[in-house]
């Protein structure tokens, strides 16, 4: 509620006043109330409740001197209202006027005079005794009629003086008013911003404080008076911050000047405070200071962490995950490290199950995207119209089926973070164009949809088909291939690499019985050497598989020969009495006729061919045999 107090400064205006404020319109937050004061008299200066004054003359002059923390506003007095009372003094045969007024030039007395018919002098009267001692010298001095506001007309009717009051017209007073008016609401308005501000402030859980250019406070919220522990908040605006706690960090930060942020122990409690100036551009302007309590930021990271893996948008592994000692492994281990610190794409070849996606979630790990989403998804799961509404989202209404609202696609999720796409070489060929747009243009659009949202992604592939042949093929887009493969990794198979197959065996065969509740079982010399020498087509996964199916078959404390023989896949192994076994390349007829002492890796490199080819010849090979 505001309230609006007008001063009537002489009965003879009571009636327009009262009869303005009347037909004001009405506002329930704004109360309007008359008073009657004569003079400048002490009352003037008692606490006054009222935000805004409506006042004439001297009293509006002593009102704006003793509440300058108010809203004053003044009833002017125009040039016509004195003309009309010099007419008025004409009329009753003046010979000398004493006008009153109060900061009011007079350039053109003469024509006044002429206009009245009677000599006129000026008396300046800025307040109640003021007037009395210049009535009293225009007395002394001959002045026959007195012309002024209302106080003076009053003491000039105690002393049977002849007066002319100048009138304050209706329209004055009714500007006077609506300007009142226009205030009140202007202060309304402020104060339900300024509640709308601190309940926001107060309702915020951390800590907040506002200090002006030389580190006093201008307000602070709630929760820094529980942070701080004092006992009352008015009593702190306009003393310096560095008083809230006896600490040199607190004092600097306080009173610094530009953008910081620290940790700051405050009342045996860790807090991390950030200093933000106001105005950044023009120094000394106040400044921010935010006061967050470090538990409770970290609840909400735990917190934020575990919805993104209910979500499946976070990397699961890093590269402590990755197992191996082997040069081949450590090697691409360190390259992948050194991917992790750009942001440039990555392309991850190597055959199925030999741990691909492992390295695209620690390289995500391991960058500085670690904090945002981490989004995987197989291009080879998914037909071709799924796939397209699955990376790119769709607009509401796009197709039929379509999700009420519509659907963010995988490449927004990821906005920020790194989206992994497994089986790259898999995409149709119709996809691939718009999947090279979104990596140059950095935008992608919806389904149905006719505008662009930009996205900042790094995308991580992954392949275990030659991905060059399929460009020759025309299957696969040479310009999509040279994006995707910025930096790229070969994970070797792991027959290329058996001096890992051991900690591999170990780790799996401790992690499994682990879970199974069963002890944790070593591995026979003879058994060793099977797997040792098993070409591993599956790769890691083959070897994780068969580790699991150990663990459910043993009950004994050792996994030997038997227990292996037992498993189809090493069934067609010829093991001989001594416990030793040939080559994998001696099953072959055409290693055999070729080079048979040599592996099939070698034997690939000199025949120029890769290993796959190689294996065709022995098919084809072997198929002539046969027939």
């Amino acid at each position: 509620m505001v309230r609006i107090r007008v001063f009537i400064p002489h009965l003879e205006l009571k009636e327009i006043f009262e009869d303005v404020v009347a037909g004001l319109p009405r506002y329930d937050n704004v109360q309007v109330e008359t008073v009657y004061i004569f003079g400048t008299p002490d009352v003037l200066s008692r606490d006054c409740d009222a935000e805004i004054l409506v006042a004439r003359g001297m009293t509006h002059d002593v009102l704006q001197e003793r509440f300058p923390q108010k809203h004053v506003v003044q009833i002017q007095l125009n040039s016509f209202d004195i003309f009309d009372a010099l007419v008025a003094c004409r009329e009753m045969g003046a010979k000398k006027i004493a006008l009153f007024l109060h900061n009011v030039e007079i350039r053109c007395l003469e024509s006044l005079e002429e206009l009245c018919g009677a000599a006129l002098q000026l008396y300046d009267a800025p307040d109640e005794k003021a007037v009395e001692a210049a009535i009293c010298q225009a007395v002394e001095e001959g002045a026959d009629t007195f012309v002024g506001a209302g106080t003076m007309c009053g003491i000039c009717d105690r002393r049977g003086l002849r007066r002319v009051h100048i009138h304050t017209k209706h329209d004055a007073v009714e500007a006077a008013m609506q300007e009142a008016l226009n205030a009140a609401r202007t202060i309304n308005l402020e104060r339900t911003r300024s509640e709308i501000i601190n309940i926001m402030l107060n309702h915020n859980e951390d800590g907040i404080i506002a200090i002006d250019e030389k580190a006093h406070i201008l307000a602070i919220n709630n929760q820094a008076y529980r942070i701080f522990q004092l006992s009352t908040v008015g009593e702190l605006i306009g003393r310096p911050a560095s008083e809230l706690i006896a600490s040199e960090e607190w004092r600097q930060l306080a009173e610094g000047g530009a953008w910081r942020e620290q940790i700051l122990s405050l009342h045996e409690q860790k807090y991390y405070v950030q200093y933000k100036p106001l105005n950044e551009v023009e120094a000394g302007a106040g400044a921010l200071i935010f006061i967050k309590d470090a538990d409770r930021i970290m609840e909400e990271e735990s917190r934020i962490r575990r919805d993104l893996v209910e979500k499946g948008l976070t990397a699961k592994y890093s590269f402590r995950d990755i197992l191996g000692h082997s040069d081949a492994i450590r090697d691409n281990i360190r390259m992948a490290e050194r991917y992790s610190k750009v942001n440039s794409n990555v392309l991850i070849i190597g055959e199925t199950g030999t741990g691909k996606e492992l390295f695209a979630h620690s390289i995500h790990q391991m960058s500085k995207r670690s904090r945002q989403p981490f989004v995987a998804l197989n291009c080879a799961a998914l037909p071709e119209n799924l796939l397209e509404s699955e990376l790119f989202g769709y607009e509401a209404g796009a197709f039929s089926g379509a999700v009420k609202g519509g659907k963010m696609g995988l490449f927004e999720l990821a906005h920020k973070g790194t989206i992994f796409l497994d089986e790259i070489g898999e995409i149709p060929i119709a996809l691939q164009a718009k999947l090279l747009r979104v990596l140059q243009e950095k935008e992608i659009r919806r389904i149905g949809s006719t505008s662009v949202h930009p996205v900042d992604v790094r995308v991580i592939s992954a392949t275990n088909i030659n991905i060059e042949e399929k460009i020759k093929e025309g299957q696969f887009r040479s310009d999509l291939y040279y994006r995707l493969n910025l930096l790229d990794i070969y994970i070797p198979p792991l027959r290329e690499r058996k001096e890992d197959i051991q900690e591999l065996v170990d780790a799996y065969l401790a992690r499994f019985a682990c879970e199974m509740e069963k002890s944790i079982p070593t591995v026979t010399p003879g058994a060793a050497r099977i797997l040792q020498d098993h070409s591993w087509h599956g790769n890691v996964r083959e070897l994780r598989n068969i580790c699991e199916r150990l663990i459910v078959l043993n009950d004994a404390h050792t996994i030997s020969e038997d227990l292996l023989r037992q498993l189809k896949i090493f069934q067609s192994k010829a093991i001989p009495a001594g416990g030793t076994r040939t080559e994998d390349a001696g099953d072959d007829s055409v290693y055999e006729r070729l080079k048979p002492k040599k592996k099939k890796k070698d034997l690939a490199e000199e025949l120029g061919v890769s290993r796959t080819t190689l294996w065709r010849m022995a098919k084809r090979q072997k198929e002539l045999e046969e027939k």
